[in-house]
């Protein structure tokens, strides 16, 4: 079967096809996904669609399991063909979007499409990290000459895979490029992974350290990297975490209500943080995934930023009494979440 978009007449080109995805004004970011395991099966589906993203001038980009990258290239050939490892577009979700904004700009040359293949195995930090980094690709990358092909593999993913679908407006299966049903906006994707509105189990325990109603941010600072000092992180580790708490007390004190309490908890399994004041908090999932200003670091508004790229996850949620915020920072040491 040709491939193209339902609803259009007759065989139509890779190119008519995509850009009926991408919307008939512009070129942007097309994420599609794939139900199915990274193996010959889902190779076989998508080598028409990369060979005639090569045919129309492309270039195509492999950074996928060896089980569905073996057989791509041997439909494919090497020529305008490159492979990636995976874990380049991996990691903590603010380092996988610069993985992939930095690929993209650097293989995209002269208004030409890049057509990336990944599949659902980049998973070492955790499902919800990885689901995070898919959410946010539609937002990040919007403006983006990119057709990104997803294959989600429900035995890897379980429980997650619609979830995990979700994340993509488009599906490819052999009718073609289809538009997703049940997709679902980012904002709202990052809501079901990071709203928690029931305290971390450690919070059940004394603290490490405890301080009530923030007053000297050099004196937080230098308990904070005590209290680190004998725990599990690295001595840059801990460092970046105690930055990101530093940023988000300064956040809670201009923004939020007073006071600012701050408790830490450390262990071989994880170390939390919990920054509470008596303001509202913030709704604004999407933030922090970028300097507020772009490239222009030196304007400042780099605080949400620093303080994502330095933790595993950062979740904010009513205070148990519901008079305020609280806003935990977890890094998990061992990276098995």
């Amino acid at each position: 079967m040709q491939p193209g978009i339902p609803g259009t007449q007759g065989p139509v080109s890779y190119s008519a096809g995509v850009e009926g995805a991408a919307g008939a004004d512009q070129r942007g970011y097309v994420h599609v996904a794939h139900r199915g395991a990274p193996g010959p099966g889902s190779a076989e589906l998508l080598a028409p669609w990369l060979q005639r993203g090569l045919t129309d001038g492309g270039a195509v980009v492999l950074a996928c399991a060896p089980g569905l990258r073996g057989p791509l290239l041997d439909r494919l050939g090497t020529e305008g063909v490159h492979v990636v490892d995976p874990d380049e577009l991996g990691g903590r979700a603010p380092d996988a979007i610069a993985g992939h904004t930095s690929l993209v700009d650097r293989l995209t040359v002269g208004g030409t499409r890049l057509h990336l293949v990944t599949d659902s195995a980049r998973t070492a930090l955790g499902t919800p990290a990885w689901l995070q980094t898919e959410a946010l690709l539609n937002h990040v990358l919007a403006d983006r000459a990119l057709v990104h092909y997803c294959v989600v593999d429900p035995d890897h993913l379980g429980a997650d895979t619609e979830r995990a679908l979700s994340c993509h407006p488009w599906t490819l299966t052999a009718e073609g490029v289809l538009p997703n049903p049940g997709r679902r906006d980012p904002a709202e994707v990052l809501r079901s992974l990071w709203s928690a509105p029931a305290p971390d189990p450690l919070e059940a325990t004394p603290p490490t350290l405890e301080v009530e109603d923030v007053g000297s941010v050099r004196q937080l600072r230098r308990a904070l990297s005590e209290s680190l000092a004998d725990g599990p992180l690295d001595p840059d580790d801990a460092e970046d975490l105690v930055l990101a708490i530093d940023e988000v007390v300064a956040n809670a004190a201009e923004h939020g209500v007073p006071p600012v309490d701050v408790r830490l908890w450390v262990t071989e399994q994880r170390v939390l943080c919990a920054v509470a004041d008596r303001g509202q908090g913030f709704d604004e999932p999407l933030a922090g995934y970028g300097p507020a200003h772009g490239t222009d670091l030196s304007v400042g508004g780099m605080g949400l930023w620093l303080a994502r790229r330095a933790v595993d996850r950062m979740t904010t949620a009513p205070l148990a009494d519901g008079d305020g915020c609280v806003v935990r920072l977890v890094v998990d040491p061992r990276r098995d979440v």
